[in-house]
């Protein structure tokens, strides 16, 4: 009789039985999705272990002792950063490897026994090139030819939801890209493509299907490059959708609606051009969700999207060609017509999973060791636990404790450590492990870190399950890092405290959100602020930097009015880090506490270089919310009346009480003409202040 496999996932110190691989990506991976491995042959097909198969030959020739066998995956960008496997034999922690010239650093490295090791590749000239391993003991070499192949280009950002849209940059190394060059994803072309200039090309996503997709990148003349498996389509969200691009407008401007749930166009939506019904243009979109408006007078307009049952959103004074609004359902059941819309992203479908085991230092080569980098407990309610987290999107968050059950302990099976396992969108994936004393027995449960892990660029397909993704616990928790707060000084209304923070950058891929990362101070605060117990930057994370923030808020729950400080990258674990560049809070008079009519906003009171304001009126608790964006330095501005608009279906604010709240923002690097979506998010913002006001629309 044929019978499906069984296999276990332990998820820290839990396991979870599943009956057959369909019942384990179920369990595993949000949203389900087809098993990762086909069912035994129907017709009773079975792998058996006797015979011959199960006993130990002598006269088998294995080969080398000492011997190379591949790499996994054998390609990446040339700008490094790759996590690759090597398999083969005579591995040890001691093992030198080089891609071409270049030497693989002691930091990149990691023999997990004698037939496997992990490597992080570094920079290197577009092409093949061979992979080399050295034992310095016997001075033996092997060389594995054309061993790794580096991309001639690298894509930014290589994830994106599948419906198509997100905005990406592709960078070469000894391209010669021109106007006519054409970029294509899985075979469909991309759409709006723009030459930077010749080792710089922007591009819009076609839609696509799951998985991991081939880049390939096409001169006007016939020449090609391609990178494989360069760009992943999941049904994660992106910042990356959305937003102003093109070139400087003159006359014209392409509008196009879609909705951020589905990333569906949107067919029949108000585009208006101007700022009020009276003088602006009005048109709608076709069943692409696209429209041209022209007769465009100035080198700047104002852009207002709506549509039934979406929330509005305007763009002010546009100085581009090029707008692309996804707006927002609202989520109302007048607005369900048949089935509810699919998430277009956030449920996590075509997720993977990263299988590894914890490796601590000490003892002898591949040998299991004890807890080497955490101290014994000294209570009978503390424990030696660990947690895998996903590298952040944004280094203003805050540590969360996992639940209990997701713990790694010492009672973890492994070969040489202590299993994991973790489920990630996928894409390049960096994760990153933190050990320490917990104790559950207090409110709220404690928790000391004493050292880390982390691995970079874990290649993650999706509705895969990547194996032997080790992490070395050798970064130890033992510097200090002292912060020197130059806040605003308390008004009326506040603000009364300081909330700063640390985190640590994780390369290019996100943040390491730390225990004991967050302190809070009364205004006005002292002169330092300690952070006792941060990572020292050595080992797989030298190279790193502390990321610094602060927030001057109002009470307890740090309410408004605020003004916060971000992103302030340094290494100096020496001296205190100073940190100001607070701006002022802005001050609404229009919206105001009064009756608002829905015509103009203006707010006064932001100091400082602002790049960046975004206004959110929400009416009847947020049900239907009107955003809008403006460029820094704009204080006062005209919006139409979307109230008025022709037809039957209501698309602005719901009359009654409004809650507007105001924004500004500064954002290393901004350029207006080139907002993207994700700009919109304050986990983004090196530096924010805002506050609100109720009334009436």
């Amino acid at each position: 009789m044929s019978r499906r496999p069984r296999l276990t996932l332990f998820l820290g110190t839990s396991a979870l039985a599943c009956a057959s691989l369909v019942t384990l990506l179920d369990a595993c991976l949000p949203g389900g999705g087809p098993p990762l491995l086909e069912d035994e042959d129907a017709s009773g097909g079975s792998t058996s272990l006797g015979g011959d198969s199960g006993l130990s030959r002598t006269d088998v020739d294995l080969g080398d002792p000492f011997a190379l066998g591949g790499l996994s995956p054998s390609h990446g960008p040339f700008t490094g950063g790759t996590r690759a496997l090597m398999n083969g034999r005579g591995f040890s922690s001691k093992l030198r490897v080089f891609l071409g010239d270049t030497e693989v650093s002691p930091e990149s490295f990691l023999a997990s026994d004698p037939t496997r090791a992990a490597i992080v590749t570094p920079p290197g000239p577009p092409g093949f090139v061979d992979v080399r391993i050295r034992n310095d003991e016997t001075a033996q070499e092997r060389i594995l030819k054309d061993g790794f192949y580096y991309d001639a280009f690298v894509v930014a950002p290589d994830t994106g939801a599948t419906s198509g849209g997100t905005r990406i940059t592709i960078t070469g190394s000894g391209t010669s890209w021109a106007t006519g060059t054409t970029v294509s994803i899985g075979g469909v072309d991309c759409t709006n493509v723009v030459v930077d200039s010749p080792t710089k090309i922007e591009c819009v996503t076609p839609e696509g299907t799951p998985g991991s997709k081939d880049v390939t990148v096409t001169t006007l003349g016939g020449a090609s490059a391609q990178a494989r498996e360069a760009f992943t389509y999941s049904d994660s969200p992106d910042g990356y959708r959305g937003g102003l691009s093109g070139g400087s407008l003159a006359g014209r401007v392409r509008v196009l609606a879609f909705d951020s749930m589905t990333g569906t166009p949107i067919a029949g939506a108000f585009a208006i051009a101007g700022s009020s019904l009276a003088t602006g243009i009005v048109q709608k979109t076709t069943a692409s969700g696209v429209t041209e408006i022209s007769g465009i007078t100035g080198d700047k307009v104002t852009i207002t999207v709506a549509a039934k049952c979406h929330q509005p959103m305007s763009f002010v004074d546009v100085p581009v060609d090029t707008v692309t609004a996804y707006i927002d359902p609202v989520l109302d059941v007048k607005c369900i017509e048949g089935d509810p819309p699919s998430g277009g992203g956030g449920t996590g479908r075509y997720g993977g999973v990263i299988d590894g085991e914890l490796i601590f230092p000490g003892g002898g080569e591949f040998q299991r060791m004890s807890w080497t980098t955490v101290p014994a407990p000294t209570r009978p309610t503390e424990r030696q636990a660990a947690y895998v987290f996903e590298a952040a999107s944004s280094p203003s968050g805050t540590f969360r404790l996992p639940d209990a059950s997701e713990a790694i302990t010492p009672d973890n099976v492994g070969a040489n450590g202590y299993s994991f396992s973790i489920v990630t969108f996928p894409g390049n994936a960096t994760i990153y492990v933190v050990a320490g004393l917990e104790d559950r027995s207090v409110t709220p449960p404690s928790f000391v870190p004493y050292s880390m892990g982390i691995a970079r660029g874990v290649s993650v397909p999706a509705q895969t399950r990547v194996v032997g993704v080790d992490i070395k616990m050798d970064i130890l928790f033992d510097h200090q890092v002292t912060i020197a707060p130059a806040p605003p000084a308390p008004g009326p209304r506040g603000p009364d405290r300081l909330a700063s923070s640390v985190a640590l950058t994780l390369g290019a891929a996100g943040y390491a959100l730390l225990p004991r990362g967050t302190s809070v101070v009364p205004l006005p605060a002292p002169a330092t602020v300690p952070f006792v117990g941060v990572p020292s930057l050595d080992h797989a994370i030298a190279g790193e930097q502390y990321v610094l923030g602060a927030v001057a808020a109002s009470g307890s729950n740090l309410g408004l009015p605020a003004s916060v400080v971000s992103r302030i990258r340094t290494t100096n674990a020496n001296d205190p880090v100073a940190i100001g560049g607070f701006l002022g809070v802005p001050v609404l008079s229009q919206p105001s506490t009064g009756t608002w009519g829905g015509t103009h906003v203006a707010f006064s009171g932001a100091n400082g270089p602002v790049d960046l304001s975004l206004i959110d009126i929400a009416s009847q608790g947020g049900l239907v919310s009107w955003t809008i964006v403006a460029p820094g330095g704009v204080t006062s501005f005209d919006l139409p009346d979307i109230s008025q608009l022709p037809g039957d279906d209501y698309v602005g604010l719901l009359p009654g009480a409004i809650s507007t709240t105001v924004y500004v923002a500064r954002i290393d690097g901004f350029s207006y003409g080139r907002l993207r979506s994700g700009q919109l998010a304050k986990g983004v913002w090196n530096a924010y202040a805002f506050d609100a006001q109720n009334g009436v629309y």
